[in-house]
């Protein structure tokens, strides 16, 4: 507290993506109308005065969670967030993978249905417009996905089905992630995840258990980010404290 831009060494910023974490422009970001081709790490350096990172909101805590969370030492993981959308990271082999296009992770927007809502994206049939927050609550009509949840617990048919067919989604996503990564550690975090585990982690364990490659299900652990609710903010600043101290080469 009473710190100035003046005694920072750099600062962070995560945002949604796609985006380029080198330059620093968010080509798009579907759930934030007008928020594309936005130049945010250089006008954030010039209003600070020092360098500001920039990086999906998704890596940055995997970042966290690789450095000091859940997933510290491991070499092959996943960072997924269920919140009012859905995200990811990929570490494999010890290195952030990133894509040709810097987009590598972007699972929220993995089809995992042949049919479904209109996504933000513009497609249909992703994990997101099936199992996030921010779509429960528009298909339920409601402008909180926890009274879906609630409702769901008191017997409402429609909800029931809503949330159930959201489970299916984040089951199938987890099987896709096992069976196509082989990950030693999935780390499941967001505000959704957070409250409602038993309708998010516990139907991701129980698709990977039943129905994903016996020997890849065996290799991977789901648990909750060890950097808790502030996993984000948390994976910003060490982000930032890396890439000053030239430790960021795996992630960048």
């Amino acid at each position: 507290m009473g710190t100035t831009p003046r005694e920072l060494a750099g600062a962070a910023c995560s945002a949604p993506g796609p985006l380029n974490h080198i330059s620093g422009i968010v080509y798009d970001a579907p759930n934030i109308n007008g928020f594309a081709d936005v130049h945010l790490a250089a006008g954030l350096t010039q209003a600070l005065g020092v360098a500001v990172f920039l990086d999906r909101d998704t890596i940055m805590a995997a970042i966290g969670e690789g450095v000091a969370g859940a997933a510290k030492g491991v070499r092959d993981f996943v960072y997924v967030t269920i919140s009012t959308g859905i995200g990811g990271a990929l570490v494999s082999g010890g290195r952030m993978l990133r894509g040709v296009s810097n987009i590598a992770g972007e699972i929220g927007h993995w089809p995992v249905a042949l049919e479904g809502p209109r996504c933000g994206c513009g497609s249909y049939g992703c994990v997101e417009s099936l199992a996030a927050g921010r779509f429960l609550a528009e298909a339920y009509g409601v402008d909180d996905a926890a009274r879906v949840y609630a409702a769901a617990a008191s017997g409402d048919p429609r909800a029931v089905a809503i949330i159930a067919r959201a489970e299916a989604a984040l089951g199938n996503l987890a099987i896709t992630l096992v069976n196509g990564l082989n990950p030693s550690l999935i780390v499941v975090g967001g505000s959704v995840a957070e409250h409602e585990p038993a309708h998010t982690i516990e139907p991701m364990r129980r698709a990977i258990d039943t129905r994903a490659f016996r020997v890849a299900a065996d290799a991977v652990r789901l648990v909750p980010p060890g950097l808790g609710r502030d996993v984000g903010m948390l994976g910003a600043v060490i982000s930032a404290r890396e890439r000053l101290a030239g430790r960021g080469g795996w992630f960048l």
